[in-house]
């Protein structure tokens, strides 16, 4: 998995990550000696700091081989006043395998998101989760930076080693609970996790997520989901921060 995001991340600068994604979009379409998957979602959010609501919509792909499983995906902004359209990129790769009787899932990620014109923001990292009948669990670490885009440095003339933060070995969780089954028609569950598809949060900020699904056909579904955003939860103090509702479609080829 090291070696995948090494030379993910040396071949193909983030600029290009949309191309590779639609690469694989372009391969998985035809071949259908695997998996292939496609999950397209709507969401409309608001924060603290939005001013305002705000909608996104994302295309993730996937193809699965076996025990192993490529996934990319981006993100843009259909609504939002800091003038960003493409909002974040993510590649994920994993591997199923079995300890005794539980089977295991080890990921490797990179993320590329960017909240502004002038900030970016980029994760990459491994996790491990396993799947029981009502119950998921995940743990992991991500490795990220902050730092300024083009338009900072041509505009506010940064210089000298003031372009960049980094944070090592942030603690990533997932908690979920679905009342049925995965393999089930429909299904409705909570989750207690700090990170998304194109976002990692702060160990003490977990959203809490309620969500659902309804196989329409064997391999179609809709779901949606509600996340409620805190800050601090796990601090001295708890405060309100945002919400989202999310809506959208799971086709399995």
């Amino acid at each position: 998995m090291k070696n995948i995001i090494k030379m993910y991340t040396r071949i193909v600068p983030p600029k290009q990550h949309g191309i590779l994604f639609l690469f694989l979009l372009a391969v998985i379409g035809p071949d259908l000696s695997g998996q292939p998957k496609i999950k397209f979602y709507t969401e409309v959010s608001e924060n603290s700091v939005s001013e305002g609501l705000y909608v996104r919509s994302a295309l993730i792909g996937s193809f699965r081989a076996g025990n192993n499983q490529l996934e990319a995906g981006l993100e843009d902004n259909l609504i939002n006043g800091n003038g960003i359209i493409l909002t974040g990129y993510v590649v994920k790769a994993s591997r199923d395998f079995r300890i005794k009787n539980r089977m295991l899932r080890l990921k490797a990620f990179r993320l590329w998101t960017a909240s502004s014109d002038i900030l970016k923001q980029t994760n990459s990292g491994f996790s491990l989760s396993v799947s029981q009948k009502h119950f998921d669990f995940l743990v992991g670490t991500n490795f990220r930076t902050y730092s300024f885009r083009k338009k900072a440095f041509d505009e506010l003339g940064i210089v000298g080693n003031a372009d960049a933060i980094h944070e090592n070995f942030n603690l990533m969780y997932s908690i979920c609970y679905n009342i049925r089954p995965s393999f089930a028609r429909w299904n409705t569950g909570l989750t207690i996790t700090n990170n998304d598809y194109f976002l990692i949060n702060q160990e003490t900020n977990p959203f809490v997520n309620l969500h659902g699904f309804f196989k329409i056909k064997p391999h179609v579904s809709v779901f949606a989901e509600i996340w409620y955003k805190n800050a601090g939860l796990f601090n001295m103090s708890t405060n309100y921060f945002g919400y989202t509702m999310r809506g959208g479609i799971s086709w399995n080829f």
